[in-house]
């Protein structure tokens, strides 16, 4: 690309989650990519949400399948994207977890370790045997260094993506991403 930008395609899917799960849930799985202000979004869709998935038996893995798609125009690798997943069952959050795309380019197979809030006051966990259960605002915040070391986190289960990147006009700019495999 003559203008100093390059684009950067991701497509893939989110393909199962791996988590303890009672059976008969709804499970759905909320997803947002994040990137720099310099970042301009040129096709495909920034956010989506699964299908509603039911689990059949205690302790299989929860099959979503969600097709992902998006291309990005950058003119520098600050503020490389980030995958943002919030997964829930009913309408209680199960987890959150995200993941920086990797700067390979090709298939890559993404672990992402998924978390949930912890009440912050006795209060607050007092609260949990009412249903009560901690979510953040704006999930796409755990992008961000800011304030996440006040949050009290658990381990919950991981989601398992397939992504595919493809870059276009890197090398024109100079930058050297290494040897592909």
């Amino acid at each position: 690309m003559s203008d100093g930008t390059f684009l950067l395609s991701l497509s893939g899917q989110i393909d199962y989650i791996s988590i303890l799960a009672g059976a008969g849930s709804s499970w759905h799985c909320k997803y947002e990519f994040v990137a720099g202000p310099d970042w301009k979004i040129v096709g495909g869709l920034e956010a989506g949400l699964s299908q509603t998935a039911n689990v059949v038996s205690n302790g299989e893995d929860i099959v979503l399948n969600l097709p992902i798609d998006i291309v990005y125009k950058s003119t520098n690798l600050h503020g490389w994207p980030q995958i943002v997943l919030s997964v829930y069952s009913g309408i209680n959050l199960q987890g959150y977890g995200r993941s920086h795309i990797p700067l390979q380019p090709g298939l890559h197979k993404l672990n992402i370790s998924l978390s949930k809030p912890q009440p912050s006051s006795f209060l607050g966990y007092l609260g949990t045997f009412f249903g009560y259960q901690p979510e953040l605002l704006q999930p796409k915040m755990l992008a961000s260094t800011a304030g996440n070391n006040l949050i009290q986190m658990m381990s919950s289960g991981e989601v398992y993506v397939t992504i595919n990147n493809v870059f276009q006009g890197l090398n024109i700019l100079g930058y050297d991403i290494g040897r592909v495999n």
